[in-house]
């Protein structure tokens, strides 16, 4: 990978390293008001609440983030720059602007959209690719958030995840 690939190598990670682990056995078209209907409101609440608890520890949820993901998957590892500083970074932005976007679907969902079609192109992303990417950022908010973490949580991101994936699984033709 060239060093002017590196930028979108940033947003492999946004929504594929946005969340969750819940096997994406299908690929379904997604509709702004699954969102609507299959996020509610205490769901919405959790991921968005648990995410300001994540905001202070940012590095160190990259660096865990990171480290799982090249544990579980090393193949992953030459999609991206040798310095992870300014990936780590990006990655967090990414996240934050994806967990409060989640209530502006209108302006989301079109930027979701470019990043499945580019990942797609350019990346060869499968969709293992988002189960694994997923599974370690359970793993990450897990462990970054420790006793606050709770079934709950995982529910609500997973769901939070598998809409996102989805809407990127849905551009890959």
């Amino acid at each position: 990978m060239s060093e002017k690939e590196y930028p979108a190598a940033l947003h492999y990670t946004v929504v594929c390293g946005f969340f969750l682990l819940i096997l994406l056995t299908y690929v379904s078209p997604f509709k702004k008001d699954k969102m609507k209907s299959g996020l509610t409101p205490k769901q919405l609440e959790l991921v968005q609440s648990s995410w300001d608890k994540v905001e202070p520890i940012a590095d160190t949820a990259a660096d865990i983030f990171y480290t799982k993901m090249f544990e579980t998957e090393p193949s992953f590892r030459e999609l991206f720059p040798k310095d992870m500083t300014k990936q780590k970074k990006a990655l967090m932005k990414m996240l934050g602007m994806a967990v409060k976007g989640i209530t502006n679907l209108d302006e989301l969902v079109p930027k979701v959209q470019d990043l499945g079609r580019r990942h797609a192109k350019y990346y060869k992303v499968t969709v293992p690719m988002y189960q694994t990417v997923g599974a370690c950022l359970l793993y990450t908010l897990e462990k970054g958030l420790g006793d606050i973490w709770t079934p709950e949580h995982k529910e609500a991101w997973a769901l939070t995840y598998t809409i996102l994936a989805d809407v990127m699984i849905a551009t890959h033709n």
